[in-house]
């Protein structure tokens, strides 16, 4: 009866043997044989020699377009110096004008000019608008530094210590 049981080592059977293909995968594509000989047989034109003799023209227009490129990239930077140096110098000269306009208005409105530069405006009546807030919040500190040396901060207060400097000293240090 041996003879009669399954075989266990049997050979893979042919759907079995071909790799399962990912249809997600790039195929191939095969491309059609003799297709571009017939296009060339049906026209009577050969391609090959009109692809050759563009690809001359082109590089030929690339190097006369690269110099033309060069001598307008010359013209253009020369004009372009021109401008920026003329950009820079009336912004220099703006800067300079508004810097003296900054620091007649802090003459002008009794500020020291070391508080000139925090002015704010671009014209000369917000400038001068600025330099009177400026001058109110100076002179209320100026009025608040003086009135607070003016007094003593232990006036009608007594001290804890004794009457003497030395207890009064030593008391300070053993706080």
């Amino acid at each position: 009866m041996s003879e009669s049981s399954t075989d266990t080592t049997a050979t893979p059977t042919e759907a079995e043997s071909v790799s399962p293909v990912d249809p997600l995968a790039p195929q191939p594509v095969p491309e059609p044989e003799g297709a571009l000989a017939q296009a060339e047989e049906s026209d009577g034109i050969d391609w090959k020699a009109k692809s050759r003799e563009w690809e001359k023209r082109a590089k030929a227009n690339a190097s006369a377009a690269k110099k033309l490129e060069e001598i307008e990239d010359a013209k253009k930077s020369e004009v372009e110096r021109a401008t920026s140096k003329q950009q820079r110098a009336e912004a220099e000269r703006d800067e300079a004008v508004a810097k003296l306009l900054r620091y007649e208005v802090a003459t002008s409105a009794g500020l020291p000019l070391s508080v000139a530069h925090r002015l704010q405006g671009s014209t000369k009546d917000e400038l001068e608008a600025d330099a009177r807030e400026l001058s109110k919040l100076l002179a209320d500190k100026k009025e608040a530094q003086r009135k607070e040396s003016l007094t003593d901060p232990t006036a009608g207060r007594s001290s804890g210590a004794g009457s003497s400097t030395a207890e009064q000293f030593a008391a300070m240090f053993s706080k």
